[in-house]
């Protein structure tokens, strides 16, 4: 999902004129299902290969797909969409406005690189037979903190403005998103 928003929020900032005009309505609500069909798909297959009807083979194979999905396509394409929106908005003589979806969405990729990435790439190379000293109860701490730093980014983001934090946690999802 982060790669997805990182690539419309991309497009939206280059061509803004296109997705205003040609950007079919719904693309992001079908996109977004798509994805989650796609990952419960994968967890459902991987539940069944490797602990209902374990096959050390399929499980193995069907393991390291789903790191190299995620590590060799989905995150460097949601780099390469955020460093190219970052840059256009920095580096752009017209000065675009920077809100808070844009603060959030770069918080939750720095995060995501330093958090979740990891686990990533211990769980590929350990599938792929390299072995580290590494422990992979710590990648998963990492992933866990990972996923609770998002709402807290949310907040903050959300409650920047005010300079005071004395409201309510829906009013700070709403401002977040608002942009």
């Amino acid at each position: 999902l982060l790669t997805t928003i990182s690539i419309e929020r991309c497009l939206s900032v280059l061509c803004p004129i296109w997705c205003r005009s040609h950007r079919p309505k719904h693309l992001s609500a079908v996109i977004s299902g798509l994805l989650w069909c796609l990952s419960l798909l994968l967890n459902m297959l991987g539940y069944v290969l490797c602990t209902v009807r374990p096959s050390a083979r399929s499980c193995h194979l069907l393991l390291i797909t789903i790191g190299a999905l995620d590590f060799l396509f989905c995150t460097p394409l949601m780099l390469l969409f955020s460093l190219t929106l970052f840059l256009r908005v920095k580096c752009s003589s017209q000065k675009l406005r920077t809100g808070r979806l844009f603060i959030v969405i770069m918080l939750t990729v720095l995060f995501f690189l330093i958090f979740a990435v990891p686990l990533s790439i211990l769980i590929l190379f350990d599938f792929l037979g390299y072995k580290f000293l590494y422990s992979p109860e710590i990648g998963f701490v990492l992933s866990c903190v990972n996923s609770t730093l998002n709402p807290v980014i949310y907040f903050l983001v959300g409650s920047y403005r005010d300079r005071r934090i004395k409201f309510t946690l829906r009013l700070a999802f709403q401002r977040a998103f608002e942009d």
